[in-house]
């Protein structure tokens, strides 16, 4: 036993150390600016987090504005469990009501969502462009125009824009009926979506027991093409 103890303290502290040192994803509304200091309302709550000298700091889709940090801009920061900043995106100010596509919008192609989104008319779509009108998600909305952004202008352009689109659910799903998405993944024929089935249609395995329980009504372990399509309306929803 005598031989074991010290296993088991050492053990025990490095379980409180790996809590206590454990980070976090903030995202949200900056609040205020005191020096180094940050205070963003994350998930309506304010949090307050320090940069350093080391600090990655991502100013997406800036164009000629100031890249400074301003109260009313967005930003989504990585922070250590000591509070400080290791990885951060900002955005200028975008409206922060929630946002739902039109009926128009789910009909659209992409060469005229990108025009309607494109407000200013230049012919590229910016991100304040784009969490207006297309998508609007403080986590991951930056990191996802910033991959899109392919030849680092800040902006998308048309083939970039589309390529983005893709990866919207509101717009993925609207691109086919409910019928054909059933059709498409009903790989056995049999009139309903099993499980794997229904897991293929949404391309993750991310939070399936939840998907699931919405889907099937009846709990039948199949989903229909009413309820296929009943659940698709709460994806566009939520977007």
């Amino acid at each position: 036993m005598k031989s074991i103890l010290p296993f088991l303290i050492i053990a025990i502290c490095l379980t409180f150390a790996a809590q206590e040192g454990k980070g976090e994803t903030l995202s949200g509304i900056v609040e205020a600016i005191d020096g180094n200091n940050i205070t963003v309302n994350h998930r309506r709550e304010s949090k307050t987090f320090k940069l350093h000298d080391k600090t990655k700091i991502g100013y997406v889709s800036f164009l000629d504005a100031e890249k400074k940090i301003k109260p009313g801009f967005v930003i989504r920061a990585q922070v250590d469990g000591d509070g400080l900043c290791h990885q951060m995106w900002v955005t200028l100010a975008i409206p922060d009501e929630k946002l739902k596509p039109s009926a128009e919008m789910l009909a659209m192609t992409a060469a005229e969502l990108h025009q309607m989104t494109d407000t200013n008319g230049d012919g590229e779509v910016s991100y304040v462009e784009y969490a207006t009108a297309i998508y609007r998600s403080p986590k991951h909305g930056p990191v996802g125009f910033e991959k899109s952004d392919r030849d680092k202008s800040g902006t998308l352009n048309q083939k970039e824009f589309e390529s983005r689109l893709e990866g919207i659910k509101w717009y993925r799903v609207s691109r086919k009926t409910p019928t054909e998405w059933h059709s498409e993944f009903d790989s056995d024929s049999d009139g309903t979506l099993s499980k794997e089935e229904f897991i293929a249609f949404l391309g993750s395995t991310a939070h399936i027991e939840v998907f699931l329980k919405r889907a099937d009504h009846d709990s039948s372990a199949g989903i229909t093409v009413e309820e296929l399509a009943a659940f698709i309306v709460t994806m566009i929803d939520e977007e």
